[in-house]
């Protein structure tokens, strides 16, 4: 069929139907009515001679030619997106746009203060939607659904969650780790042995499916089997539930020094022998020559430059 006889509009009901899977929903997303989306899934049927959603049960599930259609409707929709959104330059001063990126906590403590203040001053109607780093944050940036995912530079980490070979990547900051404790219970004055760090109650951060952090796959490496007391979901937890505990967090120190000095909280030198944190920011290139990206990547590696390459010391002190 030639593309002049084909209403381009179906493209972005075929994209919604085959996200939602179900027609009340999509037509919910249209802003139609329901029978117009079920039009629409009859044209699309009728179209490509294929069931596309067909009832299993009480739900609706995809053919093998709707699963095949995901990604270049998709990547369609994307395209003439980008097409009608492409100005010839960005002028942050005035623009008014919204930057969609994923990140762990450690991240939105460490470096989105710094680039907040930065975009406060220069791009001042910009608006930032932060969500919480997690197993489908790949593929939302595939989809188009995020502009951006920082996170740890180990894909080993990501289990089967992994970028396609269309994503791009800037390497940000580096960090190591350290041991946080209260040194009411815990006595880390002189430092922490490494039979005393063996020996130690520990709290732990889980992200669950398939995930996992650079401290839980060194120690599932190690030799040692840890007495892990707590498991908590992120990593700004595994500190602030130290005090009063004589529990032990392993921690990026980049986070340790911002978190302890506020709780009362002791930090000394990590003495297991840790891979370091590499932070990687990562997009579609598709957004590559994006003027408004171009400038968010801009403005995250002047950020870096605040922050500095090596994470400051703690000394092995009490803070």
């Amino acid at each position: 069929m030639q593309l002049s006889h084909f209403d381009l509009n179906l493209l972005r009901a075929l994209d919604i139907l085959l996200t939602e899977r179900n027609v009340t929903r999509a037509a919910e997303r249209l802003c139609v009515t329901q029978q117009a989306a079920s039009s629409a899934l009859q044209r699309l049927r009728h179209h490509f001679d294929d069931e596309l959603l067909t009832r299993v049960g009480r739900h609706l599930e995809l053919t093998p030619l709707a699963r095949s259609l995901i990604m270049p409707v998709r990547e369609a929709l994307l395209t003439v997106q980008a097409a009608l959104d492409a100005r010839p330059h960005f002028d942050p001063a005035t623009a008014r746009y919204k930057c969609r990126i994923a990140m762990s906590d450690y991240c939105l403590h460490v470096i989105l203060p710094h680039l907040l203040r930065y975009l406060t001053i220069t791009a001042p109607n910009m608006q930032c939607a932060v969500e919480t780093l997690g197993p489908a944050s790949f593929d939302r940036l595939e989809m188009g659904e995020l502009d951006f995912c920082l996170t740890a530079h180990d894909m080993r980490l990501y289990g089967t969650h992994r970028p396609s070979r269309h994503i791009r990547t800037m390497p940000l900051f580096r960090d190591d780790f350290v041991c946080v404790a209260d040194p009411a219970h815990v006595d880390i004055a002189d430092g922490m042995s490494l039979r005393t760090y063996r020996r130690a109650r520990h709290n732990t951060v889980d992200f669950g499916e398939d995930l996992k952090t650079i401290v839980e796959d060194a120690w599932a490496s190690s030799s040692t089997e840890f007495d892990i007391a707590v498991l908590v979901p992120n990593f700004a937890a595994q500190i602030f539930m130290l005090p009063g505990t004589p529990l032990v967090a392993t921690s990026q120190r980049r986070l340790a020094n911002t978190l302890a000095p506020r709780l009362g909280l002791a930090v000394a030198e990590c003495p297991m022998k840790l891979p370091q944190l590499q932070e990687i920011l990562f997009w579609h290139e598709r957004s590559e020559q994006d003027p408004a990206r171009i400038f968010v990547r801009k403005a995250f590696g002047l950020m870096v430059d605040q922050l500095g390459e090596e994470p400051p010391s703690s000394h092995n002190s009490h803070l």
